[in-house]
């Protein structure tokens, strides 16, 4: 069982963020890096001091409608049931709520982690 320590900035190349895991038995440490940053996101959409800001509800839950189904089947893996895969941690972290914060915290609850 892995509890979620943090979602952070990632230090990857071409990556937005990284999540770091740790497995409650040993205490070993798991990193998962998500999110292409060449790219807009949800959470991208709905802050205003982001270029990638769309003002129109509609048009950005439209974008968002089109990635779910773009990406539905990166969560149909068994790997991606646990919720620690890129696809999913991008699906749900980045393109489930208007926020970072409202998008871990739900993760949290679904993952229960």
């Amino acid at each position: 069982m892995f509890k979620l320590m943090s979602v952070e900035k990632s230090n990857k190349e071409n990556k937005k963020f990284k999540a770091r895991f740790e497995d409650k038995e040993t205490g070993k440490e798991k990193i998962i890096h998500f999110g292409d940053s060449r790219y807009r996101d949800y959470t991208l959409l709905n802050d205003k001091k982001s270029k990638y800001y769309i003002d129109n509800e509609e048009k950005r839950e439209q974008v968002k409608s089109l990635y779910i189904k773009r990406h539905m089947k990166d969560l149909e893996t068994e790997a991606a049931k646990t919720g620690m895969t890129p696809g999913a941690l991008s699906y749900y972290v980045l393109w489930n709520k208007p926020t970072l914060s409202a998008s871990i915290k739900q993760y949290k609850r679904i993952y229960k982690l």
